[in-house]
């Protein structure tokens, strides 16, 4: 008597394909997610240099209102009466930068950049504490 022999398969049976199709689709979104959060990343790296650089402005228009003959008393006094802050320190900044925040910028008082608004932050002048240091240059929500 003669055994039929078992026939091999020569494909992929419908529940294979399933699973790799559903494991495809895991990891697709688990890259998709990790795409995303770098992104948003990236822009609040940017939206802190920003800060950064508005900062050693300040810092520079400073120095530089207070030397010589004016007084850091005088460079105070512009500061704390100043009705745009951000326009004290478009000397100290570079075209780009200075091009960023007037195209971005929809309240004088908030100065932002497009990474700002992307990330829902804004750049606020503090008040000059009474004690020696500057003033700083806040991110906030």
């Amino acid at each position: 008597m003669r055994v039929p022999a078992l026939q091999s398969s020569k494909g992929f049976t419908l529940i294979e394909l399933i699973l790799v199709i559903a494991i495809i689709g895991i990891m697709s979104a688990l890259i998709v997610a990790a795409v995303i959060n770098a992104a948003t990343d990236t822009r609040k790296v940017l939206a802190r240099q920003q800060q950064t650089v508005v900062q050693e402005a300040l810092n520079s228009w400073i120095s530089s209102s207070s030397s010589g003959s004016n007084s850091l008393s005088n460079a105070r006094w512009l500061y704390t009466n100043a009705a745009n802050r951000f326009t004290l320190i478009t000397n100290y900044l570079d075209p780009a930068t200075i091009a960023q925040f007037v195209d971005n910028t929809t309240n004088s008082a908030h100065p932002q950049t497009d990474a700002m608004i992307k990330t829902g932050q804004h750049l606020e002048f503090g008040d000059w504490p009474t004690t020696t240091d500057y003033p700083k240059v806040n991110m906030t929500p």
